[in-house]
């Protein structure tokens, strides 16, 4: 008897940390329309930017865009964070060995829900500043997603 009681609660114990771990919350909030400042270090470049992203039911659309308004990538996102899809990359970086790098970037870097959180050689971090930071020290990649405040304009009277 002894025994089957402490199976059970053994078995209990780890379904309730399962579940705990499969509800946190992912570290990057995308719900509703989120801006952020955005940038993209790869090895003496630096691509600087905002990375606006907006979540519907079908899913989260996004679009990272220079200073200049040109467009540097746009991509989906799936409802449970776990395809992204890049469109429209730019000239430079549309290549099928760079996009599949920066498409598993973005996928971890969207999935991420633990500070810090590492797999493989991609780490995910939360600055005190809250900055998201990805780096992929296989590559040299740094990614960094800052979120602009989203105040509405106030009209005065």
């Amino acid at each position: 008897m002894n025994v089957l009681m402490r199976s059970f609660l053994l078995s209990i114990s780890m379904l309730v940390c399962s579940v705990a771990l499969w509800a946190q919350a992912p570290l990057l909030q995308i719900s509703g329309k989120r801006n952020y400042r955005v940038t993209i270090a790869a090895r003496g470049a630096e691509l600087t930017g905002i990375c606006i992203i907006k979540t519907d039911t079908t899913g989260s659309r996004g679009a990272v865009v220079n200073e200049f308004g040109i467009h540097a990538l746009d991509f989906t996102l799936s409802p449970d964070r776990k395809k992204v899809k890049l469109l429209n990359v730019m000239p430079a970086m549309n290549r099928w060995y760079i996009k599949r790098v920066v498409r598993g970037d973005l996928k971890f870097l969207f999935g991420a829900t633990q500070n810090p959180q590492r797999k493989g050689k991609r780490t995910v971090t939360v600055d005190a500043d809250r900055t998201l930071t990805l780096v992929n020290s296989k590559y040299g990649l740094k990614y960094s997603f800052q979120e602009i405040d989203n105040q509405d304009d106030e009209t005065t009277e």
